[in-house]
């Protein structure tokens, strides 16, 4: 598959690596591959759960500058455990420490649904 080499996208849900090339750690080129979209999808499920965009409380060029240091969008306490592992998971700073989408699907979050209540509180009382 052919790495990206451009960094279109909305920006409170780009990588650390799409931001900041430097992040790239472990690649010889200026390229990026598939962990883009884990962290993404990190961002989607934070996003989903807490019904705010990551770095709710930043506009764009306060949150490009956090993301390219490779600070993470605050992740509540308040959510279930596994919501918060796997949140986490994906927000990882370098993408070589990202799980494969493979490995996610086989995340307690994903295949255990929880047995009481919802992943974040916001939708208990609904």
């Amino acid at each position: 598959m052919n790495a990206a080499r451009t960094s279109i996208g909305s920006a409170f849900w780009m990588a650390p690596e799409v931001v900041n090339p430097k992040v790239r750690s472990s690649q010889s080129d200026r390229s990026y591959g598939l962990e883009v979209d884990i962290w993404s999808l990190g961002c989607t499920v934070l996003e989903m759960l807490t019904c705010q965009r990551p770095y709710p409380k930043l506009d764009i060029p306060q949150a490009l500058y956090r993301i390219g240091r490779g600070k993470l969008p605050p992740v509540p306490q308040s959510l279930s455990s596994n919501a918060r592992d796997f949140i986490l998971k994906c927000l990882q700073k370098y993408p070589e420490d990202r799980p494969s989408a493979e490995e996610l699907l086989g995340h307690p979050f994903v295949s255990k649904p929880p047995t009481t209540g919802f992943a974040s509180p916001l939708f208990n009382d609904k």
